[in-house]
């Protein structure tokens, strides 16, 4: 961006104006450049990973977003206990969830909790595997604009899933299918797969001053 010529007969108010209207007419036509230069319309994937708060939050933005658009979509959440959030429980309110067409969220949850309170690997990779063919299904079907794989990264940490596998299916996935991925500790593999990748930061956490997890907030 260039030098922004100000006339000393301005006052500071007046200087400060000027130099914003400037400054905001070359970003306009930057992004109007931008724009005009993105013309693919395809399906994209995109990872939200890290380790602070929000990675679910964030997809489940976009899964509401998508609705709200009147898409029809696909959840699979991967180490989901048997307890439900805010957000499954308005989907149920709503009358939106179930298992394949016609509901507007194609669902499917592990339901083993699949954690720290989790000791028997097998049993969970039996889990694993029968959510990913729920994932797997959802990606074969064209009908659905959008698919969230909920914490799929913890699936390829603890080796219940291959890396191999995930990548190869969620490339293969229809053209206009978008696919949200999140969880921390991502492998580079889905890296490299995503078309946009977010990492969220941990800064600071209630949780660690000792603020119990709320409703509404955390869950």
């Amino acid at each position: 961006m260039g030098f922004i010529a100000i006339s000393l007969g301005e006052s500071m108010d007046e200087q400060f104006i000027h130099a914003h209207a400037q400054s905001m007419l070359q970003k306009k036509a930057s992004v109007h450049a931008a724009i005009a230069r993105s013309s693919d319309e395809r399906g994209i994937v995109l990872l939200v990973t890290g380790p602070g708060k929000g990675k679910s939050t964030s997809a489940f933005g976009m899964l509401y977003r998508a609705l709200g658009h009147g898409m029809r979509t696909g959840l699979v959440q991967f180490i989901t206990g048997t307890h439900t959030s805010g957000e499954i429980t308005f989907l149920h309110q709503l009358g939106w969830m179930g298992q394949g067409a016609p509901a507007p969220v194609d669902y499917h949850a592990m339901a083993t909790g699949c954690t720290w309170n989790s000791t028997d690997w097998s049993r969970d990779k039996q889990a694993a595997d029968l959510a990913w063919q729920q994932a797997l299904r959802m990606l074969g079907d064209d009908q659905l604009s959008l698919v969230v794989l909920d914490e799929l990264s913890f699936m390829l940490k603890y080796r219940y899933l291959k890396v191999e596998q995930v990548v190869a299916a969620i490339a293969a996935r229809p053209a206009g299918m978008s696919v949200v991925i999140t969880g921390r500790d991502a492998p580079q593999e889905l890296y490299a797969l995503a078309d946009t990748v977010s990492e969220i930061a941990d800064v600071k956490h209630a949780f660690r001053q000792g603020v119990k997890a709320q409703p509404g907030v955390d869950y």
